[in-house]
């Protein structure tokens, strides 16, 4: 049996007090590009600062965080992580792309670039993964399409491309073709080659191709830096051209040129570039190498003291509800709360202590002011910033999308759908012709959270029925009883109740916890015809209007996030208020149960 890659021999916790252990994000510039424009990179300078930025990461970092892109269509990138991979230091470094593997995100890739070119050669090769990988949560294609749209309202980027743009046109004329880049794409990636092809850039334009490539290639930094809130990057690199790259941690980025002339300076520098890999680490620790650090980063560098005062208050669980009644439900279900506010954050929250096998775990509660997706990533934002949680799970009540055709599939009132993944139902594009586009990439939640239901789900009951006895006890509190709940009556568009299908799973419950999709849009939805598009052509299951916003501020600080739902209405004009505590109290119990489940699964 072959043997895998050892543990790295030194832990995060034992780096030198002066040295606080980093994630690390490294982007592999491209040099064939750099080439063509650059007398640095002919120089070979571009390849071996580069190198050094890795060795760097070994010697300062906990994580090494690769995007797989780099990994696959850059032969430098390669080249040298090769001899990172063969040992103990293979396991500081994962792969990031869409997909649950390097072989998945090849495929996804090959489709989106054109035959011929030189990423689709090299996507048509399987991949062989011999590096750690790690999903991404957002799509860096979604990400650069939403900044390159913002990107139209920047009179200076204008000013810059309207000297490069081709003869006769516009500025109108430009900044329409710019603003149609993203759709004309389609599938194909958005890379400077497909690009320039879609702009009035006069042909041959290096200038102008530069400045795009440039450009996009911050949008990618960015989104990588969205998605990893812990990851801090190299500044002052060469061969970034000066740039300042979007960075998740500005305070833990290493200025690169200032701990390249530091370690020169005490000629340290030769030992860093020659020590083999296996000891690299213990670099760390090196006297010299421990001040060339400590003088180098005067402005990125946070101390351990300050990092300290920053530390959140740690909790087992966060959970944010957009209503008084639905924050009221989760305290009958999990125990009264009492109040808690914390320095710099104009919240007050509710901190629930929960017992699990003899285990106290602790819970914190948010409420919104007010509903939308707005205030929702206002508080979200806030809440993550004071409250340091494995998971933030947003609970409360929702729109159902029914199907009544199929009974396995159809929603119905105190149903509880558990979100898979979150898509915002206001992202749109209204066409001259009076049809709308729906353009939001819907974006998954909480990886372990997903296992955890996929575990629970059942052929039988639909879903692990241990929540149900938290719902009946909870039901006692409101004086109600699943044998005398309010009529659940969906009508037609001729105003008759349309008739169910009959599903033997009710027989046990007459709720159903479904997995799938969620909708979240600031307008209150009351139209049948829409709500029946978003399920047959997005396979939404509930509608609401939080859920964007928590989202986007967990992706903003790299939380893990999850949506549970109870629906109580049909998103028609027939909304009522008769099934909203029965809505909340049953997504709070089946809340209860994922959480005790997760708690289990870590004993």
């Amino acid at each position: 049996m072959s043997k895998g890659p050892k543990p790295a021999q030194t832990s995060l916790f034992l780096k030198p007090a002066s040295i606080h252990p980093r994630v690390f994000f490294l982007h592999f510039f491209d040099i064939h590009f750099l080439e063509e424009r650059d007398e640095y990179a002919r120089s070979r300078g571009a390849l071996q600062e580069m190198e050094l930025a890795v060795r760097f990461a070994v010697i300062l970092g906990s994580r090494i965080l690769v995007p797989a892109a780099s990994y696959q269509e850059s032969d430098i990138a390669g080249r040298l992580l090769k001899p990172f991979l063969r040992g103990d230091t293979a396991s500081l470094f994962k792969l990031l792309g869409g997909g649950s593997s390097l072989e998945e995100f090849r495929l996804d890739k090959l489709e989106q670039y054109r035959r011929g070119s030189a990423q689709h050669r090299v996507y048509s090769k399987p991949s062989r993964q011999n590096v750690g990988w790690e999903r991404r949560k957002r799509s860096a294609t979604h990400d650069i399409t939403s900044d390159w749209l913002l990107e139209a309202n920047n009179e200076g980027l204008y000013a810059r491309f309207h000297a490069l743009k081709a003869d006769a046109t516009s500025d109108l004329e430009f900044e329409r073709a710019w603003r149609d880049v993203p759709e004309r794409l389609g599938k194909d990636a958005f890379v400077v080659p497909h690009v320039t092809g879609l702009l009035p850039i006069k042909a041959g334009n290096m200038a102008a191709e530069n400045a795009l490539h440039n450009l996009v290639n911050r949008y990618y930094f960015g989104s990588y830096a969205k998605d990893y809130q812990a990851s801090a990057v190299f500044q002052n690199m060469g061969i970034s051209t000066g740039e300042v790259i979007p960075s998740a941690k500005p305070r833990d980025d290493i200025d690169f040129a200032a701990l390249l002339k530091q370690c020169r300076s005490r000629g340290i520098l030769a030992e860093i570039r020659d020590c083999p890999i296996e000891k690299l680490e213990t670099m760390a620790f090196h006297p010299s190498f421990e001040e060339a650090f400590r003088f180098s980063q005067t402005d990125g560098y946070a101390s351990m003291t300050e990092i300290q005062k920053t530390l959140r208050y740690k909790v087992d669980l966060a959970i944010l509800t957009a209503l008084p009644k639905e924050r009221e439900a989760v305290e009958v279900v999990f125990g009264k709360g009492r109040d808690k506010q914390f320095d710099n954050d104009p919240h007050v929250y509710k901190l629930i202590n929960y017992e699990i096998d003899g285990m106290v775990k602790e819970i914190a509660v948010a409420v919104l002011a007010e509903m939308g997706n707005t205030l929702s990533g206002v508080t979200s934002t806030d809440f993550m910033r004071s409250i340091d949680a494995t998971h933030t799970i947003m609970v409360g009540i929702a729109g159902g999308c029914p199907l009544p055709t199929n009974a396995q599939e159809d929603i119905r009132l105190g149903d509880v759908v558990i979100g898979q993944s979150i898509m915002e139902i206001d992202f749109l594009k209204r066409k001259p012709d009076g049809s709308i586009e729906y353009r939001d990439s819907p974006q998954k939640v909480s990886y372990s959270l997903t296992q955890m239901v996929r575990n629970l789900q059942s052929h039988l009951k639909g879903f692990d029925t241990g929540w149900v006895s938290y719902r009946n006890e909870a039901f006692k509190a409101y004086g109600l009883s699943t044998d005398a709940l309010p009529p659940d009556v969906l009508l037609g568009a001729d105003g008759e109740p349309v008739v169910r299908l009959s599903d033997p799973r009710r027989l046990m419950s007459p709720t159903v916890v479904h997995f799938g999709r969620v909708g979240a849009g600031d307008t209150l939805l009351k139209d049948p015809v829409v709500r029946d598009e978003l399920r047959a052509k997005y396979g939404i299951l509930a509608v609401e209007m939080e859920s964007a916003g928590l989202r986007d501020a967990g992706w903003s600080r790299s939380q893990e996030i999850g949506v549970v739902r109870g629906i109580v209405d049909y998103c028609d004009g027939h909304k009522n208020d008769d099934w909203h505590i029965i809505g909340a109290l049953n997504a709070a119990a089946v809340t209860r149960l994922l959480f005790e489940k997760m708690i289990a699964a870590v004993k």
